[in-house]
């Protein structure tokens, strides 16, 4: 087969990707780290290219055309094709590489991951750092098309449609209070539940996250906590229960490990709540590197194989420090 590519810039066809993701000019200029003047110029050679406007604008922002959606499979195919190509043989070696990753991590994951994250970093790729920063849920989409942030490991219930995401695990909300709390003197009702003093964490800007999940279960059964204290982090949450009559609905993740460190007793609460699913979120921006998909792909199998084990729950739930 004899195909002439004389006078084709393929990286239009990237440039093509990053505008039918973003659906506009300047955010897809932050994508591919270009200038806006830059990438108004590759919009108008692939009209040229396609014979067709690719973008209109509407009332509601600019849109991709009819032609302009049938191209987009074919795209990223030929993407997808052009990366292995590139990049396949070239083995990455974690042990030589050099840099660092800035990522947003909840305490929560915090707790439970980053511990075992560092230590396969420590093994495998001692000279990769991380740069840890706090949520910003109300910037995520800007912060990661700039460059500010190269991912996320977190619960976030509604990412943006610019990044990519890859589920890491499940956990589920239960219960703490202290362990001579009188709530564990007999079953727990919603309504006593309901009734007693709770904390409540709420992580950088007001996000609900985890509150979300209970506040939404209270509406289907038409009722509510009695919150007397909110907090940004879980920092100090297991003091606060073991020296009152506070008590606080936080992921068993965390809760066990709070165990540990503190005389609370874990209990379920007395209504249906939805899971937790962590994930790992990143921008196109990075999707290709070779260090970040050994990144990701380690932060996947630490998951997997040291957090994704199930809890012996009943064990737990009757401990008593």
């Amino acid at each position: 087969m004899s195909t002439n590519l004389k006078g084709i810039d393929l990286n239009l066809l990237v440039a093509f990707d990053a505008l039918m993701r973003e659906s506009h000019v300047t955010r897809a200029a932050y994508r591919l780290e270009v200038s806006q003047s830059s990438m108004s110029l590759a919009l108008s050679k692939l009209r040229v290219m396609f014979h067709d406007p690719l973008l209109i604008k509407t009332p509601k922002g600019m849109v991709p055309t009819e032609r302009a959606r049938q191209l987009m499979p074919q795209v990223e195919d030929i993407l997808r094709s052009l990366d292995i190509l590139l990049h396949e043989q070239q083995p990455f070696d974690p042990a030589s590489a050099q840099a660092s990753v800035t990522m947003i991590v909840i305490d929560y994951i915090d707790f439970v991951v980053m511990q075992h994250l560092v230590e396969v970093l420590q093994r495998q790729a001692p000279n990769v750092s991380l740069s840890i920063v706090g949520p910003n849920p109300r910037r995520l989409a800007e912060v990661m098309s700039s460059g500010e942030i190269d991912m996320a490991l977190t619960y976030f219930p509604t990412p943006p449609d610019n990044v990519r995401t890859r589920p890491l695990f499940s956990d589920r909300l239960v219960g703490i209070a202290r362990a001579d709390h009188a709530l564990f003197e007999r079953p727990l009702s919603l309504e006593a539940y309901c009734q007693y003093a709770h904390v409540a964490v709420k992580p950088a800007d007001g996000a609900d996250m985890y509150n979300a999940l209970i506040e939404s279960a209270m509406r289907n059964v038409g009722q509510q906590r009695r919150i007397v204290l909110s907090k940004p982090t879980f920092l100090g949450v297991p003091f606060l229960i073991a020296q009152s009559d506070l008590v606080a609905t936080l992921p068993e993740r965390i809760a066990q490990r709070f165990l540990d460190v503190a005389p609370i007793r874990i209990f379920e609460p007395p209504l249906t709540l939805a899971p937790i699913n962590v994930v790992l979120m990143w921008h196109d921006r990075t999707h290709n590197s070779p260090l970040h998909r050994w990144l990701r792909d380690t932060i996947a199998d630490v998951c997997a194989t040291r957090i994704s084990r199930p809890f012996d729950r009943l064990a737990r739930l009757s401990k008593v420090k």
